[in-house]
This record gives C-alpha cells, structure tokens and sequence, in this order.
C-alpha cells in the first residue's frame, strides 16, 4: 500500500517543545525544529529540520545532548544529507551522512578528533527512498492517519546507526488526551521497535499525534526495562 503522505505538510519556520518525565520527575527536554528557510542541496531543494535532545535536573548524572540535524527533500520527503551530534555520558560522536538516492548508498564521515577534520568511515548501500531518523520521524507526522482505521499497519524504511531499518506502525484509532491545554483529540500509533536491552518489548512505544491536518505529537510513553519514560508537548 502506497503510503498516503501530504508532502506539503511541513511547516516551515515550526518550532515544537516538549518535557520528559520518568515518573513526576522531569528528567529533559526535547525540541523539533523547521528552519525558516528552504536550502538547495545538490539537485533538490530541501528543508532543514533538527530535533535536539538533553537531560537536566536531577537526570545530570545521566548527561545526554544529542542533535541530529538533516535536509530533507520537500517533494519525496527522503534525507539528502544529515548530520549527528552524539554526547551521552563520555561518549562523543560526530558524524555527517550523504545519501545518494540514484546509486542507493549513505557515505558516512565521522569527525577525527585530532586532526580536527571529517574522514570517510565507509559507504552503506541502502533502500531506494531513504530516510534518516529525522525525516522518519516527519513521515509519520505527514501521513494521513484519517484514511486509516483500527489495526493497519504502514511501515517505515530509513537509515539509522550504520544498517537500515524497517519499523511497522499500528494505527490503534483516536484517543482524547488530557494536557494543561485541556482534552485533545487524537491518532494514537504504536511504533514495534526491535526489543534489545532498552526497550521492554516490541510494543514499548505509543505515540499520539492531535487529529488535525499539522499531526503534531502530543504524547508519548516508552515503556523501558527501567520504567516508563513519558514525553508531553509544552504547546
């Protein structure tokens, strides 16, 4: 089934907030990002979109600054290039990827810390319409949930860590949820991510996006092997 994607959906100069809490405790932040501007990259002309990452407060004894930065093409939603900046605990990465969507490769370069300069790791073939994490996470926005019903599934292909991925999202129907804005109606969808040694299972992840043509997320609960990790929109 060709996914129904409204390729005009993204907004540009979109900035959404949002707070994580591991019980009542506010653990981080997390932001998404639309720059104001449309960018040409090679032979298409793209957005530029960041999703950022950190902890604070008390979650400062597990420090985590990530941002991922990536120009996605405005016509197939698919990653031209796409940059990773990793800082989690001592560990430090980064790392900017080139797709070639014609030859269907990713040449990944990763930044020498000494000579202070970006050196090629190796290149990974991948699927024909490729997509970073970034532009994932935009193509679940930008699908149109109102043509699905209860128990369909769609699927996800992209580019993560090295090796691609495929993820099935189950569509579970609308659900009202409650924030300090007030009930909103939303799609709820269920993401069945592989289970490893950080997820619980593979239907660890429910996501619900409001009911309206932006889809923006609302709320988010990721069931970890250490409890429930809860995203909710600052909006």
């Amino acid at each position: 089934m060709k996914l129904p994607i409204n390729n005009k959906g993204v907004i540009v100069g979109e900035v959404l907030n949002y707070k994580a809490k591991w019980g009542f405790i506010t653990v981080g932040t997390a932001s998404e990002m639309v720059d104001r501007k449309l960018y040409k990259s090679g032979p298409s002309v793209c957005y530029k979109i960041q999703l950022t990452g950190e902890t604070n407060g008390m979650a400062k004894l597990f420090y985590l600054h990530d941002r991922w930065t990536s120009f996605i093409d405005v016509n197939t939603i698919t990653t031209y290039k796409a940059f990773r900046s990793i800082r989690e605990g001592n560990y430090r990465l980064d790392e900017m990827t080139y797709f070639d969507r014609t030859n269907k490769t990713a040449k990944v370069l990763v930044l020498d810390k000494q000579r202070k300069v970006f050196v090629l790791k190796k290149n990974y073939k991948t699927p024909e319409n490729i997509r970073d994490v970034v532009a994932g996470f935009m193509l679940i926005r930008l699908i149109d949930l109102s043509k699905y019903e209860v128990g369909d599934v769609f699927t996800i292909e992209g580019f993560y860590f090295d090796e691609g991925y495929r993820i099935n999202v189950v569509f579970e129907g609308k659900e009202c949820v409650n924030t300090d804005k007030g009930k909103i109606l939303c799609y709820r969808v269920k993401p069945l991510v592989p289970k490893n040694h950080v997820f619980d299972d593979v239907d660890a992840v429910d996501v619900w996006l409001s009911a309206n043509k932006v889809q923006s997320i609302i709320y988010a609960r990721v069931k970890l092997i250490l409890g429930n990790l809860i995203i909710e929109s600052e909006k």
